[in-house]
């Protein structure tokens, strides 16, 4: 007997998929609001007593960078920051002394003090910058146009060394009062093949993939409504740093996106042993290229489409 479905008239069909496509995008906002209100920090109009883990670390450190931009303005405002001294006062107590953050946090309160005071900039929290006699590179479209995705990889394996400087690299990457929330999980071989699997686009070479990155930004460290996107803003940034620096370093990688349903980026959570508060941002394949492998053609927009002042 034919399904009621195949018995509806077309504009009827049509109209219950457009249904259905509505009830998902709801079901998936509903998970993703429900993760960051789990794991956001409050806003600076809400911050009580009760910071702790990832919220305190990234509190901290978003007040100690408000000291080292303001100390970094040409003509600084004296006094400035007393909010934030007030607040650093009240949190640093709470927090581990050992921690780095922690350090950074005190020092630049000493320089907040010492400048309200009267002082000079410490040149530790705003040091002058040197520039370069020629900050250019000496080629940029070379680097920056010969890096392509690869699909097609050889079986030499991905030293753990390489991929490590490549995060130290992309370390540099700027975020949202320097919060650095990102996270990567790395996985080679079999392992690197199985975690392909909680990813769509990559059916058609995952079992030639020699590494794989899993990129993520822990939901802890941003703070409020107002910075309901900024996970995947900086989590995006990382990635992009993260494969130039692949590439600068003579890797080739392929990033691979996470368009996946919420029970399936769950269930890549539970594999990766990761926290809930992690957004999961992208994987990223990589490997070395296979000799004589080829690339997607991906034609580039007229520069003139992009530029929107004309």
């Amino acid at each position: 007997m034919p399904s009621l479905n195949k018995l509806a008239p077309r504009a009827l069909r049509r109209f219950i998929k457009r249904v259905k496509v509505h009830q998902d995008v709801r079901r998936e906002f509903a998970a993703d609001r429900r993760r960051y209100a789990a794991s956001m920090l409050p806003d600076d109009r809400a911050i009580g007593l009760s910071l702790s883990g990832m919220n305190l670390e990234a509190q901290i450190t978003k007040d100690y960078h408000r000291i080292e931009k303001g100390l970094a303005l040409k003509e600084p405002r004296r006094p400035f920051g007393l909010e934030v001294q007030k607040r650093l006062e009240r949190l640093l107590p709470m927090a581990d002394p050992t921690a780095p953050y922690v350090q950074h946090a005190q020092s630049a309160l000493a320089a907040l003090q010492e400048w309200n005071t009267g002082g000079g900039v410490a040149e530790e929290i705003s040091p002058v910058r040197q520039l370069a006699s020629d900050p250019a590179l000496p080629d940029p479209a070379s680097f920056f146009g010969t890096r392509h995705s690869v699909r097609d990889f050889s079986t030499r394996a991905v030293e753990p060394d390489v991929l490590e400087r490549a995060v130290a690299l992309a370390l540099n990457s700027p975020s949202v009062c320097n919060r650095q929330s990102w996270r990567i999980y790395f996985r080679h071989g079999e392992e690197a093949r199985q975690t392909l699997t909680f990813q769509n686009g990559s059916a058609g070479f995952r079992d030639i993939v020699p590494a794989v990155a899993v990129i993520s930004v822990d939901a802890r460290a941003f703070a409020g409504a107002k910075e309901r996107n900024q996970g995947w803003i900086d989590g995006g940034i990382f990635a992009m740093s993260f494969v130039w620096a692949l590439h600068a370093l003579g890797l080739d990688s392929c990033m691979l996106n996470m368009s996946v349903p919420t029970p399936k980026a769950e269930a890549l959570r539970r594999h990766l042993n990761a926290e809930d508060s992690e957004l999961i941002i992208m994987m990223v394949a990589i490997g070395y290229g296979r000799g004589g492998h080829r690339r997607a053609r991906s034609p580039r927009r007229e520069v003139s489409t992009v530029i929107m002042d004309h």
